[in-house]
């Protein structure tokens, strides 16, 4: 999830992740103190946890991150020659490495961003079903939020893609 205003750095990092009991490799392509996407083959659905190990450094100890998937990204198998898919993540747990690793990326960190973001305890009441589509391009796809309102679920919507996305349609899901 990316706070507003948090930069996402856009960055190849090599990982290796654990979801349902089975281990998988990845590629970590853009990434914020909230979240980040993985381009991966694993079949994380949104509310799936997941184990990632980040690949900072050649030879290295890697960087342990808990997360919950928020969004996927499905490619149909003819495209998956020239597109992948992924998920997008919430961090749930990570250590200060990951934090100090951010900062290393960004010239400019002020002291306060290499600390965790505080963790949200209350629950929304609702889960909607948010329909985006890229302002640039031809994209469009769905993010599942729990929110209090149509209005909140679209502003979560949005700050969870980040920039270049516009609301098509926000809906309570049933159920």
């Amino acid at each position: 999830m990316q706070l507003q205003g948090e930069p996402r750095i856009r960055k190849r990092v090599p990982c290796t992740l654990r979801s349902g009991g089975r281990e998988h490799t990845g590629m970590v392509l853009n990434l914020s103190r909230g979240g980040l996407f993985v381009q991966t083959s694993a079949n994380a659905r949104p509310g799936d946890d997941v184990s990632l190990e980040l690949n900072v450094a050649p030879g290295g100890a890697g960087i342990p991150v808990g997360a919950r998937v928020v969004w996927r990204r499905v490619v149909a198998p003819q495209l998956r020659s020239v597109s992948h898919g992924g998920f997008g993540v919430r961090i749930e747990n990570a250590p200060e490495d990951y934090f100090r690793f951010l900062t290393g990326m960004t010239p400019a960190a002020r002291p306060e961003q290499t600390t965790r973001p505080p963790v949200r305890r209350e629950a929304p009441s609702h889960e909607y079903r948010v329909r985006l589509k890229q302002v640039a391009g031809p994209r469009t796809r769905w993010v599942r939020v729990r929110s209090t309102s149509e209005a909140d679920a679209r502003r979560r919507a949005l700050s969870e893609v980040g920039e270049g996305w516009a609301v098509l349609h926000a809906e309570r899901s049933s159920g």
